[in-house]
């Protein structure tokens, strides 16, 4: 054994001083990520750095396109596939040089990474054996961190899951608790539900919590998964004005996710509050949302916040009403009675009216019908019922029927539509 393998054999306080050791003793710049990319300890800059390690230290975690080239390159796969160091050529699309580098275990679970910066100077057998010696310390470290983390995580799960149930009679119990479990509770906060056609399972919440320390301008407080859901309560580090942002968020927050994890999400979420005894409420209109997306897949696709609900905030409620009635619509009678006799398509033709705010052009070619064809039918219709569209009582009446009383037929209608995926 080398006088350098020796110093390895004592305690590491830290893993910036288990980086200087490497790096003395191999003369080479280093970093240690955890299993997340996040740079958990890097030595000094001895010599000139490629442009991959100085992203990689100024924003303390390795840059997506680091990572992804990487992947694309199979020397992510490489890499994790091993048990020892291996060397690893430069790949400067992503701005990488050479590398020696090796995965850091427990079993077959990923700790983190060890990357030596390979100037042409890592003797062979004795750099790989030094590399091997820091995995096995950064090894330990980590496990130990991840115990201390995991408490950490169920305390934060915890008190969520209390906030999300109502079960603080007061904003000043809330606030003293957070305080007794080192919580830092933002000023505003929003929650918010992501729904997967997947399980959300331990990799699509790496996936999310890497995803979301990427994005500037957010902090994620507090996150908690239900089969295939993932409730969060974030907030932005800055004021925000009107709905853009937060619109724009969580959109990005979807395709993101969704690209990631090769699956298909919807999402719903609150308005900001402040006060902490709301988060039930703020929980459950984020429920809302995706009860309504999934009542009317294609008339709701757009909708994510709260917000923005409008009238939608009132179909669960005329849905109930609906159901304690056995009486039918008196306004959707008639149509209906036409179109059982006549073949006719009258219904249909009011739907996709109305869903198209009225616009001539585009009703007729969802229809695939003249437009002279649909004013005819507009026509008709006003003659069987007595009644025009251009009433606003009507309109809004006979709109709320057909998707309160005919929800399945609308579903069917729209489920073909140009562009729309269920």
């Amino acid at each position: 054994m080398t006088e350098s393998e020796q110093t390895f054999d004592r305690f590491f306080d830290s893993m910036e001083s288990l980086a200087d050791t490497i790096s003395e003793s191999l003369q080479s710049q280093v970093t240690i990520e955890d299993s997340n990319h996040h740079v958990i300890g890097y030595s000094s800059h001895q010599f000139e750095s490629d442009p991959a390690r100085i992203s990689t230290i100024i924003g303390k975690r390795v840059p997506n396109t680091v990572i992804i080239g990487l992947r694309k390159k199979g020397v992510m796969h490489d890499l994790e596939n091993t048990s020892h160091p291996i060397r690893i050529p430069a790949v400067m699309e992503v701005g990488l040089g050479p590398r020696l580098a090796m995965c850091i275990k427990h079993q077959q679970e990923i700790l983190g990474y060890i990357w030596v910066v390979d100037r042409g100077n890592l003797a062979e057998g004795h750099a790989e054996r030094i590399v091997e010696k820091a995995a096995g310390i950064a090894g330990r470290y980590l496990l130990k961190q991840r115990g201390w983390k995991t408490k950490q995580e169920k305390t934060f799960e915890d008190f969520f899951w209390k906030l999300l149930t109502s079960h603080y009679e007061n904003e000043l119990r809330i606030r003293q608790e957070a305080e007794a479990g080192s919580i830092l509770l933002p000023e505003s906060y929003y929650i918010g539900v992501l729904e997967s056609d997947k399980p959300v399972d331990e990799h699509f919440l790496q996936n999310f919590r890497r995803i979301m320390d990427a994005y500037a301008g957010q902090r994620l407080l507090f996150q908690t998964a239900e089969q295939n859901r993932l409730i969060i309560l974030f907030s932005f580090v800055f004021p925000v004005e009107g709905t853009e942002r937060l619109s724009s968020f969580v959109q990005k927050l979807i395709r993101d996710m969704g690209t990631s994890e090769g699956c298909r999400l919807t999402a719903g979420c609150s308005p900001g509050y402040r006060e902490y005894t709301s988060a039930a409420a703020a929980y459950r209109e984020a429920l809302q949302i995706l009860e309504i997306k999934k009542l009317l897949p294609y008339h709701a696709r757009e909708l994510l916040l709260y917000e923005e609900i409008g009238f939608w905030a009132y179909l669960p409620a005329i849905l109930e009403q609906k159901r304690s009635r056995t009486r039918r619509s008196a306004l959707l009678y008639p149509l209906k009675e036409h179109d059982r006799e006549h073949k006719s398509d009258f219904l249909k033709t009011i739907a996709v009216y109305l869903t198209m705010n009225g616009n001539l052009k585009e009703s007729a070619a969802f229809l695939h019908i003249h437009t002279n064809t649909l004013m005819y039918r507009l026509n008709r219709i006003a003659e069987i019922t007595g009644r025009s569209l251009k009433e606003t009582d009507y309109r809004t009446s006979i709109y709320l029927d057909i998707l309160t009383e005919e929800t399945a037929q609308v579903n069917g209608w729209f489920q073909e539509a140009p562009g729309f995926k269920e």
